[in-house]
């Protein structure tokens, strides 16, 4: 009860006086009363000294267990927040050894901190590589980012997008101890990002793509001849050919066995162009009607002439009676070099259209070069 009203100050006052006081009464009884009080004072001015110490003492070590508690508690706080946190947090020490590895982390990852603690920060992604490089920025700057690295998930094996910031980390005498890693999964984002590029090619192709074909159209002919022959004039050394490919009497066939017969035809025609063509290359286009065109870049006209006479053969082999293919070739001409671009697309395509032209006037199913005007 005394403690409780009074405090512990006036409680260990009470002690002292206490003690003194029996301390002064014995002294005067056992030598005399006079020495007695003397060393009863003596000791009451000790006592209250020492009252003043012991309770300045006893400040200081209550405010400094006080201190060390709120540290503690603001310790624990922040290692709560870390550990629960969304966020894909981890530490590594100044050899990138994984320290601490937070809840969010493991969600990610698909691995618990006991599965990565004391390992290379490396091994959790795709790329060591780049984490390496990374971490050398970090060493020169204190600090780096990568906006984009892909990481795959242990326990499910999906790749996970995320991006990356990583700081150094310091004491108090500001020497290094490691590094923080804190990252966002952006996988969502580069879901969408990839969705809205598929449609965007998807619309693309739908622009310069015959519906009926599946091949390239007028359009985009005449967009990347253009490009060509823009090419073609800072290097000159380099050919490129076109062949221009007509079905004979298709008009008759079309008539007598019906528009989706004649439809299939050129589907399949198509098709024999985009399997004997270079790949990546070569490019095959429905120029209108029952007429194609053949961009072969790299190649002179005796190249495309062997590519045209696989085609002839593979058609011949589907006996589409009365059908056959005329098919003209022209090779880019040096003399063409300083026209205007728009100039010498025309000029290279009617020279395989005439060639054309002189093989449909004799008959048909064969192949024209024409290498000059």
């Amino acid at each position: 009860m005394l403690i409780g009203k009074r405090g512990w100050k006036t409680t260990l006052a009470y002690i002292i006086v206490i003690v003194v006081s029996l301390g002064g009464t014995y002294l005067a009884h056992r030598f005399h009363p006079f020495l007695g009080y003397a060393i009863g004072a003596a000791m009451a001015a000790l006592a209250i000294v020492l009252h003043k110490k012991a309770g300045t003492f006893l400040e200081d070590l209550q405010v400094y267990t006080l201190k060390q508690k709120r540290l503690e508690a603001k310790a624990w706080y922040f290692e709560s927040v870390i550990t629960n946190s969304g966020n894909i947090i981890f530490t590594t020490d100044v050899e990138h050894r994984i320290l601490k590895f937070n809840r969010g982390s493991e969600r990610a990852f698909g691995m618990s901190q006991s599965d990565v603690l004391g390992k290379e920060v490396h091994a959790l992604f795709a790329s060591p590589v780049e984490i390496s490089a990374l971490l050398a920025r970090v060493d020169e700057h204190g600090s780096a980012e990568a906006p984009e690295l892909l990481i795959k998930q242990a326990d499910s094996g999906e790749d996970i997008w995320i991006s990356l910031s990583v700081t150094r980390m310091l004491n108090r005498d500001k020497e290094v101890i490691g590094e923080v890693f804190n990252c966002s999964n952006i996988s969502k984002r580069k879901q969408l990002e990839s969705q809205l590029q598929e449609k965007n090619d998807q619309l693309l192709r739908l622009v310069i793509t015959d519906s009926l074909t599946g091949l390239y159209n007028v359009r985009h002919l005449n967009s990347e001849l253009g490009r060509l022959i823009r090419a073609q004039k800072r290097f000159p050394n380099r050919p490129v050919s076109i062949a221009l490919i007509d079905v004979d009497k298709f008009k008759i066939y079309n008539d007598t066995k019906g528009h989706q017969a004649g439809d299939h035809l050129l589907v399949m025609l198509g098709n024999i162009f985009l399997n004997e063509i270079r790949q990546e290359m070569d490019s095959a286009y429905r120029y209108g009607g029952d007429e194609f065109v053949l961009l072969l870049p790299d190649t002179k006209a005796e190249g495309a002439k062997v590519i045209c006479e696989r085609i002839l053969q593979a058609f011949r082999k589907l006996r589409v009676e009365p059908t056959s293919l005329s098919i003209g070739i022209a090779q880019f001409l040096p003399a063409d070099e300083n026209k205007e671009v728009p100039q010498a697309v025309k000029e290279f395509i009617q020279r395989a259209d005439e060639a054309m032209y002189s093989v449909k006037e004799q008959g048909g199913d064969s192949i024209e070069l024409r290498l000059g005007k």
